[in-house]
């Protein structure tokens, strides 16, 4: 009889190890985003997720910071936070034998975000995706360059290198004077002492915002990879 019960107990466990079965994953907000440190109030975010199998949306109220999600094993999941379901995401990743506390960050969330465009088509190829081993090639993920790596995954050519971007230089000089605040503390702030005083800035390809609190504006700044830069200048979503 004992036999029994440890070739039926060797056998769940060989079954567990490989077929997908539910993780518990705890997500991990930043005690503070910069903008809710600017505005002194905090904020609600849509939390979008590919379990390895789907992409799920959740919402996420005011004051919470940690969100449990379960994920199947076996596969990348791919995570992605909006602040007020519309500025930049903050983004993490979990893969087999990670630690199960995910820390989101704003330097991941464009990333993650194209991950999660890609999982909607291609959900097979980018659960097969190693993180680990994109790091390794990419550590700074806002280098990559994110319409090639997306073709990648879509060809099956990952294994040849990600391609990345340079930084671009570039001026504005239509900003009003204060002190404009990036979304993401990985970024310096714009100190505008004087409207109209040209700016220089260095920036990846992507999608910036910026928000002067006393003023109540939110700067959008788009750079292409082509070096070619716009921007838009709003009132603040309010929250």
């Amino acid at each position: 009889m004992r036999k029994y019960a440890l070739i039926i107990a060797a056998a769940a466990l060989a079954a567990s190890c490989t077929f997908p079965h539910p993780v518990s994953v705890e997500l991990i907000i930043p005690e503070e985003h910069p903008f809710e440190a600017a505005f002194s109030e905090t904020m609600w975010f849509t939390l979008s997720y590919f379990d390895g199998k789907e992409i799920i949306e959740k919402h996420v109220p005011k004051g919470r910071r940690r969100i449990r999600v379960a994920v199947r094993s076996g596969s990348l999941s791919v995570f992605s936070l909006r602040p007020l379901g519309e500025l930049g995401a903050l983004g993490g990743f979990f893969e087999p034998g990670d630690d199960r506390s995910v820390m989101m960050l704003g330097e991941y969330g464009s990333f993650a975000e194209m991950l999660l465009r890609a999982a909607s088509f291609r959900p097979e190829a980018v659960g097969r995706l190693s993180m680990e081993s994109v790091l390794d090639a990419c550590p700074d993920l806002q280098a990559a360059d994110e319409i090639s790596f997306m073709e990648d995954i879509f060809n099956g050519t990952l294994s040849y290198g990600i391609t990345e971007n340079e930084e671009i230089p570039f001026t504005i000089d239509s900003l009003a004077s204060g002190s404009w605040i990036p979304e993401r503390y990985d970024l310096q702030p714009i100190d505008v002492p004087f409207s109209g005083r040209p700016q220089q800035m260095l920036l990846y390809p992507g999608v910036y915002r910026y928000a002067e609190a006393s003023r109540n504006l939110l700067l959008i700044l788009s750079v292409s990879e082509d070096g070619s830069i716009s921007h838009m200048i709003t009132a603040m979503p309010s929250w």
